[in-house]
């Protein structure tokens, strides 16, 4: 992310981060509502340690699915929902990928996929 970011009023963001140390879980850094300008987000996405493991991709979007698109965590009706998915490889769970992209493709939201590495070949 650049020093400068211009949030629209109909922009909302999440983070939930699915490279994991061990373990087969998923974690949440923070929800759509936690920050409403550009300089509080940027410091938090910049506070964020990057982590190496597996790539359980399938629950990280079960978790964009099951814990962020609501409205008590910021989800709002009349702005289109989408999903950056950014990694850095394939995923661990693929079979959950798979599933996990057509439950979120049938309710209408849109995933937009950014591999990072050389180690992301589709």
């Amino acid at each position: 992310m650049g020093d400068r970011y211009d949030k629209a009023d109909n922009e909302v963001f999440v983070l939930i981060v699915f490279n994991l140390f061990s373990g087969s879980s998923a974690r949440l850094d923070f929800h759509l509502n936690a920050y409403t300008d550009a300089t509080s987000l940027a410091a938090a996405i910049r506070s964020l340690a990057y982590g190496s493991g597996s790539t359980y991709m399938g629950l990280g979007l079960q978790m964009a699915r099951t814990q962020t698109f609501n409205a008590a965590n910021g989800d709002r009706p009349d702005v289109p929902n989408v999903i950056i998915l950014v990694t850095d490889g394939s995923p661990t769970d693929r079979s959950l990928v798979l599933n996990e992209v057509s439950i979120i493709k049938s309710l209408g939201i849109r995933i937009v996929g950014v591999g990072v590495t050389n180690s992301v070949s589709n």
